[in-house]
């Protein structure tokens, strides 16, 4: 059973959730009452009234005394005050600062399936790195696959790995889209099957892929793994929290 990484949620990512959410909702419900109140629909007609139900009763435009106009503008005035004050907590609700954290440092013994986008110059030391792996998913450039199935052809002889290509893009946010779209895949192939750990590379990958991993790890059922020179192996996740 594949568990999801919401269960994990921070406790200030799930406030700062809830209360954009409120905030947005109020905005909504607010701006059909404005809309109302300008279509001279009577907000709040109930505790008006209550206060003044002669006035209420005797309301026909709002201009055509100073009492129907206040009966019509005071409430439009207050929900618009409203209004701009939910939809200005929304926003600033939404780009609260996120907190990003490497957390949870474990020793890794066994990796049963390793993800990994290394360079070239690095693949070899990858493959020597993870040769205790049972199975070995590698991320290349599509435009490299060539010289990188020649190193594996040399180097790997009967390994279990499996090569996907991935595009070639400048932009960090299209690279971690591509790699998250592979790592759903993967994980939901798996879930017909005894479901494994997935662990992600990011010694050997490229500042790019391995950035694209970190944003990957948050939302994906994957941790990042990373090697030390001297060969032991340590399991990360990143942790997201907002800024009070």
């Amino acid at each position: 059973m594949v568990i999801t990484r919401m269960q994990f949620m921070e406790r200030s990512v799930l406030l700062q959730h809830l209360k954009t959410s409120c905030y947005a909702l109020s905005a909504i419900v607010l701006t059909g009452w404005v809309t109302d109140a300008l279509n001279e629909g009577l907000i709040f007609k109930m505790v008006l009234r209550f206060f003044r139900p002669h006035d209420v009763e005797r309301y026909s435009h709002p201009f055509s005394d100073l009492v129907s106009f206040l009966i019509w503008f005071i409430p439009l005035l207050f929900t618009t005050l409203l209004l701009l004050f939910a939809s200005v907590m929304t926003l600033h609700h939404v780009k609260k600062p996120h907190l990003y954290q490497i957390a949870k440092r474990k020793p890794l013994l066994y990796c049963p399936q390793v993800v990994g986008s290394p360079t070239l110059e690095h693949l070899p030391s990858f493959l020597q790195t993870y040769r205790a792996a049972e199975k070995l998913s590698l991320l290349i450039p599509e435009s490299l696959q060539q010289e990188y199935r020649t190193t594996l052809a040399n180097m790997a002889g009967s390994r279990n790995y499996e090569i996907h290509l991935l595009k070639e893009h400048d932009d960090l946010q299209k690279i971690t889209l591509e790699i998250e779209q592979w790592i759903k895949k993967e994980v939901k192939n798996q879930q017909h099957e005894n479901h494994t750990p997935l662990f992600f590379d990011i010694t050997y990958a490229s500042a790019a892929h391995s950035s694209a991993a970190l944003f990957c790890s948050l939302d994906q059922d994957m941790e990042l793994i990373q090697a030390t020179p001297d060969g032991r192996l340590y399991s990360y996740d990143l942790v997201c929290k907002i800024q009070e």
